[in-house]
């Protein structure tokens, strides 16, 4: 079955860099280790510092909300070749994207 590409632009890569930093500040120290991986999943696609700049994290594919599991996934990977693909990749997806199968939009 051929994958559908989703219809949204990717997230500008400065919208990611704030919202990244805003969800940053946002971790206690309670949560700091549970909060940078399932944030994405906890608001259908929106962590704080992504709703705030109008971003989202959706299946790639759909305009469907990253569930709880997608965002473990794509947050466990987080680390140097994972973000050169968001730097040189044109739909700006780092590995844990590929891996869980989302992508981050510009939802307004």
């Amino acid at each position: 079955m051929a994958r559908v590409r989703a219809m949204s632009k990717p997230a500008p890569l400065l919208d990611r860099c704030i919202a990244s930093l805003i969800d940053g500040f946002i971790c206690s120290p309670l949560s700091v280790i549970c909060y940078p991986v399932w944030k994405d999943g906890i608001r259908d696609g929106h962590s704080f510092g992504k709703g705030l700049m109008g971003l989202r994290v959706v299946k790639y594919g759909t305009r469907q909300g990253a569930s709880v599991s997608n965002s473990c996934l794509r947050n466990c990977c987080h680390f140097g070749v994972g973000l050169c693909l968001l730097c040189f990749n044109g739909d700006r997806r780092h590995l844990g994207d590929y891996i869980a199968g989302t992508m981050v939009v510009k939802d307004r």
